[in-house]
């Protein structure tokens, strides 16, 4: 799946002509570079079901094969706009293309539908869905959004599990 997303994504004409692939001296040029790759970034992610973005990485992924200086830039602009943050400083960073409550109807849809009665937060990692990418930090922040809900429980006396609620079902546990 991830690979058709890729494949079906197509930078737009001025990310390979040649002036929009550095950083311009003049900053008013440099910060619409900068605005203009950021959002790129944040839309090819967003195309690609991508989570979490190494530069390193990044920089080997055309049309990104541009300056380090120009992608951190951009990286540091999603950060700026709370679009994304670092995991690690100036490295990698997780990017916000769907919200938190996004993520969290999500899990709740793939629990329902897979009839995922009782789980753990590691299940949720090795799944193989899109939001199997998330952090666990982030994973952990939309299990609570989904508690404070009333749609997941802890399960009491063991660790690290949790039961789906399914409003108008009544509690066995």
């Amino acid at each position: 799946m991830r690979g058709e997303a890729e494949a079906s994504f197509s930078p737009p004409a001025w990310a390979l002509w040649p002036p929009m692939r550095f950083l311009p001296e003049d900053k008013k040029a440099r910060e619409e570079v900068v605005r203009r790759w950021a959002n790129l970034i944040f839309e090819w992610a967003s195309a690609v079901n991508k989570v979490v973005i190494d530069l390193d990485e990044l920089a080997r992924t055309p049309p990104f094969d541009v300056p380090r200086e120009l992608l951190r830039a951009a990286a540091q602009w999603l950060v700026q706009e709370g679009k994304a943050k670092w995991q690690e400083k100036g490295k990698v960073m997780v990017i916000f293309w769907r919200s938190r409550q996004s993520w969290a109807r999500i899990i709740y849809k793939w629990l329902k539908d897979n009839f995922k009665e009782v789980f753990s937060l590691h299940e949720l990692v090795e799944v193989g869905e899109d939001f199997s990418e998330l952090p666990i930090e982030e994973l952990e922040a939309c299990l609570k959004l989904l508690e404070k809900s009333g749609l997941v429980k802890r399960v009491r006396k063991v660790r690290g599990y949790y039961k789906l609620v399914i409003p108008g079902v009544p509690d066995w546990f």
